[in-house]
């Protein structure tokens, strides 16, 4: 195989790997734990680059955690931030918590799922 094909395997390899999937609880943590890395208010480009791309953004930022208030948007001037709200900070402590978000993973559902 030519150098020059040989590497567009690899390049072609590589992109199509898949990684593994975080779970929602971890994404989610991620997100508020960059709120407070940023001072309390992040941008929405720091936001989307931990979830990858704007459908995503979309996804997570504005269809779950602001709608559910948990975060908040702010404009200034061109820019846009967020920032978490008191419910936000609650949820923030729960999840930083692994035990509480394993119990409630457990029971949530119609019975009492079993533990690994």
């Amino acid at each position: 195989m030519c150098f020059v094909c040989a590497e567009f395997v690899e390049v072609v390899t590589i992109s199509t790997m898949s990684f593994p999937r975080r779970a929602p609880s971890r994404i989610a943590l991620e997100l508020l734990n960059c709120i407070d890395q940023k001072e309390g208010r992040a941008s929405k480009w720091d936001l989307t680059k931990i979830l990858g791309n704007e459908s995503q953004f979309r996804h997570w930022v504005t269809e779950f955690l602001v709608k559910d208030k948990f975060i908040e948007e702010i404009q200034e001037s061109n820019h846009t931030f967020y920032r978490k709200t008191e419910n936000g900070e609650f949820f923030h402590r729960i999840l930083k918590n692994g035990k509480i978000v394993q119990a409630l993973l457990r029971v949530s559902g119609k019975r009492l799922r079993r533990s690994d």
